[in-house]
């Protein structure tokens, strides 16, 4: 026998078993109630009682149609070869691989908006031959989504400029070169500085700091960051600062590099925690000892970081926080509400863990 699947259940079904109209039944399960002119409370349990019997799924296009919502937001990312902002890439020969960051950024958003009844959309935004901000300006006023998330801002970044212009609620997961921009990100000027602070409070003198590229607003507030706390604690000799080499593979390179020459670093901030594993695989072949020799920090959170051996000390960059706020602001937009166009940075973390100690007298 052929096998069919039911046909759904239909407004008018369900209208039929309790003996009401089918808009009245509509407007009980979309929650739109008219004062004083609805059904009572005992034909309102009715119908709700109907409708789980029946198994009822809501229409979700139709819906849409009706209310002008999507019950969608949209994470803006871009996976692209030849981008300009390539955060998410681990090396240069994976250019479809999303940073571990995101797993933390896509699980705060995932669940707070779950809260709001809003599912979260990945929008791949560009590629070889398309503009990541014509490609995300289409995606704002083709209506596909009722919100935007955007992220790995860019010290010219011009998305906000635009999605200002289609009216369609964004938020920004970092820090805006637009000051008057709802935008939830980390105090990046203040991971620089405590990373410096925190290692020459060890003792360090000779640090190697990796930092992300100085275009990203991230970068550009590392940076700044760092300059602070090298003026402060003396140490324009000997704190060396690289933004030219990223990823496991660049930072590996460069460092199994600089280990042949003299007057080796004896502590090593790395830009995330990937390019932390490669500091520490030139210091193995290098034949020296973390935290002994070199001393590694770096910053971020990912959860999967914490199964390594020695655990790294890291920054907290609390990006599932961040995420979570981002995602609590966009979806009262969403709904309506008036949410104040300010920029609000969270402060880092330190987790003090095995892969930094005091440095060696005689290295």
């Amino acid at each position: 026998m052929e096998n069919r699947l039911s046909a759904p259940t239909r407004l008018e079904d369900i209208a039929a078993r309790v003996g009401v109209s089918r808009s009245e039944v509509s407007r009980v399960l979309n929650g739109r109630a008219r004062a004083g002119k609805s059904v009572g409370a005992a034909t309102r349990d009715r119908i709700l009682e109907a409708a789980r019997e029946m198994n009822y799924s809501p229409h979700r296009a139709a819906q849409s149609l009706v209310s002008g919502r999507t019950n969608t937001a949209a994470l803006m990312i871009v996976i692209d070869r030849q981008a300009k902002a390539s955060p998410f890439l681990e090396d240069h020969d994976a250019p479809d691989e999303l940073s571990p960051h995101y797993h933390e950024i896509l699980g705060g958003l995932t669940y707070t908006l779950n809260e709001y009844g809003i599912h979260l959309m990945l929008a791949q935004c560009g590629g070889p031959n398309i503009d990541p901000n014509v490609a995300m300006e289409q995606i704002a006023r083709s209506h596909t989504c009722d919100g935007l998330i955007i992220t790995d801002m860019m010290i010219d970044d011009v998305r906000p400029a635009i999605l200002d212009q289609t009216g369609l609620p964004y938020v920004v997961r970092g820090s805006s070169p637009q000051p008057d921009t709802v935008a939830v990100g980390m105090d990046n000027a203040a991971v620089g500085y405590e990373a410096v602070k925190y290692l020459y409070s060890l003792g360090h003198r000779r640090i190697l700091f990796y930092n992300i590229r100085r275009e990203l607003m991230v970068g550009q507030g590392r940076f700044e960051g760092m300059c602070r706390a090298r003026e402060e604690f003396g140490l324009h000799a000997t704190l060396e600062y690289r933004d030219d080499v990223h990823h496991q593979n660049g930072v590996y390179t460069s460092l199994l590099q600089r280990l042949q020459e003299p007057n080796i670093p004896t502590a090593i901030f790395a830009e995330d925690e990937i390019s932390a594993l490669g500091a520490e695989r030139a210091l193995t072949e290098a034949g020296l000892r973390v935290p002994e020799d070199v001393s590694v920090m770096t910053c971020l959170n990912a959860r999967f970081m914490r199964l390594v051996a020695p655990h790294l000390t890291v920054l907290n960059v609390r990006l599932n926080e961040v995420a979570s706020q981002a995602g609590h602001l966009l979806a009262k937009m969403v709904q309506g509400e008036v949410v104040e166009k300010k920029q609000v940075f969270l402060q880092p973390i330190l987790e003090e863990r095995g892969s930094t100690a005091p440095p060696r007298a005689n290295i």
